[in-house]
């Protein structure tokens, strides 16, 4: 059986966590594939999975450094999208609009199931400095998107993170069969906190249902 290949595109502000969550990854950084005329980075990782090899190509900008979106081509022929966006920042939260307008008008999918998108709180190691109580988290729930809060220097849902995006493109039975190998925790993460204000999102969310 074939490997499944698949293009991800990493995608948010300046600054929301996209880089640190594909370095965390030690094999993908070690095997990054820079497309100088996109100025775009490729993280490669190919995965075992109950369902066969999968293969993603995660594509992170480096155009927007000052502000801004990539050009349209960027976000072009992707297969699904992970948005990014800092816990800690107001503006990074305000982004998403944009952002999310942008993947959806270059990957318009007439007649298909809409591409998947999985909206990504980062930094939760700084939980102390969130700008926005998890229940009042709006974008996510209007768009009804999947939502997940990690921490790439400390290690925390990058796994989970990872089984959420390979089951949203191959289906939700699918498992991870292999080990990632994941860069070593630099920052520590209050687990009883971060699962704390996830319940406080889900609870929101449903009472908004």
């Amino acid at each position: 059986m074939s490997a499944k290949e698949f293009k991800v595109i990493l995608t948010g502000a300046f600054g929301s966590g996209r880089t640190s969550f594909a370095s965390s990854m030690v094999k993908a950084k070690k095997d990054i594939k820079k497309i100088p005329a996109l100025k775009t980075d490729i993280y490669p990782l190919d995965l075992h999975t109950s369902a066969g090899e999968v293969k993603l190509k995660l594509y992170d900008s480096l155009l927007h450094a000052k502000g801004g979106l990539p050009p349209t081509e960027f976000f072009r022929q992707s297969d699904a999208a992970l948005l990014f966006y800092d816990i800690t920042s107001q503006e990074s939260y305000d982004a998403l609009e944009t952002w999310h307008e942008a993947i959806q008008e270059a990957n318009n999918r007439k007649g298909s199931a809409p591409l998947p998108v999985i909206v990504v709180g980062t930094k939760v190691d700084k939980a102390s400095s969130r700008a926005i109580k998890p229940k009042d988290l709006e974008f996510m729930k209007t768009k009804g998107l999947p939502y997940l809060e990690i921490s790439s220097k400390g290690g925390y849902k990058l796994k989970e993170l990872i089984t959420g995006l390979v089951r949203s493109l191959c289906g939700r039975g699918i498992q991870l069969t292999d080990e990632i190998e994941f860069e070593k925790a630099s920052v520590e993460v209050d687990e009883a906190k971060a699962e704390e204000a996830m319940k406080e999102y889900a609870d929101a969310s449903k009472r908004d249902n």
